[in-house]
């Protein structure tokens, strides 16, 4: 039998141990990720989006984690790890990850609709951080105090806010953003972020988080189009998880973000035309007042706030990094799964095609 060791847990970590695992004639000895925390890996070697439920043993002995026995190594440098000693017979190096070149955020006009509170305050802090040239907030609701609180943090970038409720008409939105455009000439980022987490109001739930957002692509499209002679610009969509996977109990919600999912992967096919590219990026649970009123679909399950709080979560500004990472990353038609403070790319399967 075949003396096996792992070293880095992330998917494809992850992935070969199940292979392995399904195999009689391989053995793993040992297994080392210096910089996961434990909790988070045994929870997605359990739960794994794409290979499903994993049924082996896996065990957590205060902060560390087993699986059928073997105890998960966390040494940073992997050469002073003894791995002959341990029965080592075949190491595979599952942690390095080519470099991707990051795209600049400096000098950028960016344009954000969302909230000023929890997700949205801490990506736009986030975002500051980049220097920026503009930051563009489009709201519902005007909150000078986050305002003045983003203006302090990097004096050199200039925060401007305009009020805007995402359900208004295509038209009004066109109105606002040919405002925008002769104020700063230029945009380059539109991050579209408004949403609301509340199946008792159906409609109100698709029109921000749906309609509202093909509207405001609709929109910027008309000075962005290169069949217009536009520039092209930057779309990043934010969705959710249950655009992959839905709640059942909050199906309203769930529909709502897979719709911006499938809406947003066409747009980033149809970038060699329109010069317009565009991603999702599409967090987990997170610990935000949102959540705290999570209301399910006719009262399906009056406790789905609390049940979901009851799984790991992550921090909003956790949440706020991997934001700000994947729009730095910029990969056009990207399907990013922001979840438990890890940001990861989602290969979606294709199971029909119109063939046109």
């Amino acid at each position: 039998m075949s003396g096996f060791g792992i070293n880095g847990f992330r998917r494809i970590g992850r992935v070969l141990l199940r292979h392995c695992m399904s195999r009689k004639d391989v053995q793993v000895l040992a297994i080392n990720d210096p910089l996961m925390v434990p909790k988070y890996l045994a929870y997605t070697l359990r739960y794994d989006s794409t290979q499903g439920i994993c049924n082996r043993k896996i065990s957590l002995e205060g902060n560390t984690l087993a699986v059928d026995g073997k105890k998960l190594l966390q040494e940073s440098d992997p050469r002073k790890l003894k791995w002959g000693e341990r029965g080592v017979k075949t190491l595979k190096d599952c942690q390095k990850q080519k470099k991707r070149s990051k795209m600049s955020l400096t000098n950028k006009n960016v344009v954000f609709v969302a909230g000023l509170g929890c997700i949205g305050l801490d990506t736009s802090k986030e975002l500051l951080k980049r220097n920026l040239k503009n930051l563009v907030i489009l709201d519902r609701i005007d909150n000078p105090d986050a305002i003045a609180e983003l203006k302090a943090i990097n004096p050199k970038v200039t925060v401007t806010f305009f009020p805007y409720d995402v359900t208004a008409p295509l038209a009004e939105t066109a109105k606002l953003l040919k405002c925008i455009f002769s104020q700063f000439k230029t945009v380059d980022i539109l991050i579209n972020g408004a949403g609301i987490l509340d199946d008792h109001q159906i409609e109100r739930t698709i029109a921000v988080n749906y309609t509202g957002l093909v509207n405001t692509t609709t929109a910027i499209l008309d000075f962005w189009d290169k069949r217009k002679c536009g520039p092209g610009g930057i779309i990043c969509n934010i969705g959710s998880v249950t655009g992959f996977n839905a709640i059942y109990q909050v199906p309203v919600y769930s529909g709502s973000k897979a719709a911006v999912v499938n809406f947003t992967s066409s747009l980033a096919k149809l970038a060699p035309i329109t010069g317009v590219t565009a991603y999702t990026v599409n967090p987990g649970i997170t610990k935000t007042t949102l959540v705290q009123k999570f209301n399910s679909w006719l009262d399906v399950e009056p406790k789905v706030a609390e049940k979901l709080l009851e799984h790991p979560t992550q921090t909003t500004q956790q949440c706020a990094k991997n934001f700000v990472k994947a729009i730095e990353l910029n990969k056009n038609g990207a399907l990013w799964k922001l979840d438990l403070g890890t940001l990861e790319p989602i290969k979606w399967t294709k199971h029909w095609d119109s063939g046109i």
